[in-house]
């Protein structure tokens, strides 16, 4: 029956010479074929291997020698960003050993990108250079601000080297002698103690 057909299909100008077998259902190929892979399908035969949608003639990936439709391979295999767990399918970062969008990897506390200061990590999250400082740095016993760099440890406490000065009369105090009182330095000269004695 079958060479019927191709005889008469052939009568009538149509090429009717098989193709080649499907990958999937193993039955000779007369009409379309897809090639891919570098198999020869049916186009009804030539889908998705999660979803089963035929791919035709779109766009597909492939993985471990099956096709995928667009949307499935990257909800199955495309990294995840850490924020938002969608799909990373153009630049991305790499950091804290976790995968983001570009624009989603941002400080945790004021939402900003960062620049070219980059960034700061505590518990597993990004944190740029001043909010990190403010947060986690010690403070000074001065001005109650963020100690970035250099710093006096004294009197139990840490100073900006600007700010450690005489509590009374704000001069400074750093390399001389000073008393303690309530907790800050205070010159010899605002004790009433002169320095010559």
């Amino acid at each position: 029956m079958l060479g019927n057909l191709q005889a008469n299909m052939s009568r009538q100008g149509v090429n009717t010479v098989q193709k080649g077998c499907c990958n999937a259902c193993e039955k000779p190929i007369v009409g379309q074929v897809i090639t891919a892979l570098g198999k020869t399908w049916h186009p009804e035969h030539f889908t998705c291997n999660h979803c089963s949608q035929e791919l035709g003639t779109r766009n597909f990936f492939e993985r471990d020698g099956f096709p995928y439709c667009e949307p499935d391979y990257h909800n199955l295999f495309s990294p995840r960003c850490a924020y938002c767990n969608g799909a990373i399918l153009d630049k991305c970062v790499t950091a804290l050993d976790k995968t983001w969008h570009t624009e989603h990897f941002f400080c945790a506390q004021c939402g900003q990108q960062f620049g070219e200061d980059g960034f700061h990590e505590r518990d597993g999250k990004p944190y740029c250079r001043n909010d990190y400082f403010e947060m986690f740095a010690p403070k000074c016993n001065g001005c109650n601000r963020a100690i970035m760099e250099n710093y006096i440890s004294a009197l139990n406490s840490q100073w900006h080297p600007d700010c450690f000065v005489c509590r009374d009369c704000k001069k400074a105090v750093r390399g001389k002698s000073f008393y303690a009182m309530e907790g800050k330095p205070v010159c010899p000269q605002c004790v009433g103690v002169d320095e010559e004695e």
